[in-house]
């Protein structure tokens, strides 16, 4: 998938809870919305958005675990209850850098027909490619390895 678009008038939503990487993130997309919790985001998610980037781990925490409800898959679960036009046509960018959480993450958004990215934020974007990051290969074995395997 080709990088999201980032025109300045692009409608984006930022899940993060690290005030560095927001910085960041906002210094190149001055016009997103940064929010830092589940809530915050679920409560946005109403509305409609170009893109969307979701953490995994949040409260200041590393590598947890994605059943728990305040993670960036508790957003993942949302979404995926019920339709959600105002969504379809998004994009989602999951930039967590925990790797497993990150491919649960990817893979359920894919299967329901989201469009997704994964860009954990250490990488810089002359290192994305067409095919998408490190966790989307993860994905794509996955889901040839799912759909191979005998009934």
């Amino acid at each position: 998938m080709n990088r999201p678009n980032s025109s300045p008038r692009a409608r984006i939503l930022f899940l993060d809870d690290d005030p560095v990487r927001a910085s960041t993130f906002l210094a190149d997309h001055p016009q997103a919305i940064w929010v830092q919790t589940v809530d915050d985001c679920v409560g946005c998610l109403e509305e409609s958005w170009d893109e969307i980037h979701l953490d995994h781990d949040l409260c200041g925490e590393s590598n947890v675990d994605h059943s728990r409800p305040d993670c960036g898959m508790a957003v993942v679960r949302w979404i995926l209850q019920e339709p959600r036009p105002q969504l379809k046509s998004t994009r989602f960018v999951v930039h967590s850098r925990n790797m497993n959480a990150a491919s649960v993450m990817l893979f359920h958004l894919e299967v329901a027909g989201y469009l997704v990215q994964d860009r954990p934020f250490r990488l810089k974007p002359s290192q994305w490619n067409r095919r998408g990051g490190p966790v989307k290969r993860v994905v794509a074995r996955l889901r040839r390895f799912l759909l191979a395997a005998p009934r």
